[in-house]
């Protein structure tokens, strides 16, 4: 019975500490949801922070921020390498913040660091600081005697984006499995927002470079011209169209100049504009006098090897005349006639037959002159303009109508003027919505000083307003294109 009772007690003993126990368990089983919890959200706030912009340089701010104090103390990011140098952001201990370049040379001579650079190694490394001295400009001088560092290789797709260095103080626990593993979740989420904004900056770079070389150069200054011009590509997020115009000052007084529009719009037809700007410009240069008729015949031969777009072009010169009026000539490869604002405010058109330009191996231009007296103007368009829908159905063409009337309603004004107003009206008519590429050039002879203004009549370009009744024995405004 003894025994019986002994084993009974004992058998009560073992139930009574079962609770304790599972109480113990389940604590346990708490402790891991929450910490799992923790990272879960740790990471999910890795992706929304690194997916909110795609500015490489606030990309690597926000990195380096992120594992702070979650996974380290300080932590620094290194580049991918492209010369001797190569640049570093770097975040704690605390507030601090900074960045900087290292030398290649100084981060090769840590295995670790430079195997993480050049994607050799895939999984998180454990290193001691004290192995980094070479870093000491790069590592925060407080944590570089601490016991470990943690060195992450950022990648995406295998394509190498950086090395990730995560530094603790002496007072924090080493780097534990579950927190290498953590980082190495952190890495592939942080490799690709990095790799995805280095690509942006690359393709944005890329653009602002052909941006650049396509854009239109500014107007010059020539005595006895006035000139003025807009431009409105139709993808107005690239800024590149294939409208093209150019005007250079002769040696001998006046301008030449050629307005042309490819076929298409977009990067095709802006690759191709940049070929015909670039062409012409080196024909100016090897010529010694403007030849219209002989540039459109060379570049017709350019144009037809250049693939299956063409392009209409106009070129001619312009030159002032002691008398104070100005002789233009002109050549056209199926270019929009020129329209010129007479004095009277009366616009005529100035037919000038040619065919199209790389559209057929032995193709006719046509050939120009006329003269614009004191006051007049000659504008050259681009079918971006007469052919922009809007009005109220949105669907109705802006039309040669309607330009004429505006133009014969900037009568008395200069030449940049005549040049915006005419981008304001198909602006305002587009109301925001798609259009093609839209250009224009205006060229004038300046009125005679002392003569008096006209008054722009009024009708659908619209009456003028105080501001607009300009001087016409003055010089353009300052900062307008082409003004003396």
């Amino acid at each position: 019975m003894t025994d019986d009772g002994g084993s009974g007690g004992g058998g009560r003993g073992a139930w009574g500490r079962a609770p304790a126990r599972l109480s113990e368990l389940l604590g346990l089983i708490e402790a891991a949801l929450l910490d799992e919890r923790d990272r879960s959200a740790f990471l999910d706030e890795t992706t929304r922070r690194l997916g909110a912009s795609l500015h490489h340089g606030r990309t690597a701010r926000a990195l380096v921020e992120l594992v702070i104090p979650k996974l380290a103390d300080a932590s620094v990011l290194v580049l991918p390498t492209s010369g001797r140098r190569t640049h570093w952001h770097r975040a704690g201990p605390g507030d601090a913040r900074s960045a900087g370049e290292v030398a290649v040379e100084a981060l090769e001579r840590i295995p670790k660091v430079a195997d993480a650079l050049y994607g050799l190694q895939p999984r998180p490394a454990v290193t001691r600081p004290k192995e980094m001295a070479g870093l000491d400009d790069v590592l925060p001088g407080e944590l570089v005697h601490s016991e470990e560092a943690l060195v992450v290789q950022l990648a995406a797709g295998g394509v190498p984006a950086g090395a990730l260095i995560m530094l603790r103080g002496p007072e924090r626990a080493r780097f534990e499995d579950a927190d290498i593993e953590l980082a190495h979740k952190f890495a592939e989420r942080a490799g690709l927002a990095l790799a995805t904004a280095a690509l942006y900056s690359q393709q944005a770079h890329t653009i602002a470079v052909l941006q650049a070389s396509m854009a239109p150069e500014p107007l010059p200054v020539a005595d006895g011209l006035w000139l003025g011009a807009a431009y409105r590509p139709a993808a107005e997020a690239l800024r590149i169209s294939g409208d093209y115009y150019h005007v250079a000052p002769c040696p001998a007084g006046g301008v030449t100049f050629f307005f042309g529009d490819v076929s298409g719009k977009g990067a095709e037809a802006a690759v191709l504009a940049g070929h015909v700007r670039q062409s012409m410009r080196t024909l100016a240069m090897v010529k010694r006098g403007p030849d219209p008729l002989g540039d459109l015949q060379l570049l017709n031969d350019l144009v037809l090897s250049a693939g299956r777009r063409f392009t209409t072009l106009v070129t001619g010169s312009a030159r002032p005349c002691d008398d104070g009026s100005v002789k233009v000539e002109i050549a056209s490869g199926g270019h929009l006639s020129p329209l010129v604002l007479r004095g009277d405010g009366k616009v005529e058109e100035i037919v000038c037959e040619g065919m199209l330009v790389g559209a057929v191996p032995d193709p006719s231009f046509g050939c120009r002159e006329f003269r614009l007296a004191p006051g007049e103007l000659m504008l050259l368009y681009s079918d971006g303009l007469t052919e922009a829908r809007g009005g109220m159905s949105g669907r109705e063409i802006y039309g040669d109508e309607r330009l004429v009337d505006a133009l014969a309603g900037c009568v008395g004004m200069q030449a940049a003027s005549v040049a915006e107003r005419l981008e304001l009206l198909t602006t305002e008519w587009l109301a925001g919505r798609p259009h093609d590429d839209i250009s224009l050039l205006t060229l004038q002879a300046p009125p005679r000083r002392g003569s008096p203004p006209h008054r722009r009549p009024e009708g659908p370009g619209g009456s003028a307003s105080a501001g607009e009744r300009e001087s016409t024995g003055e010089p353009g405004r300052t900062g307008e294109p082409g003004s003396p």
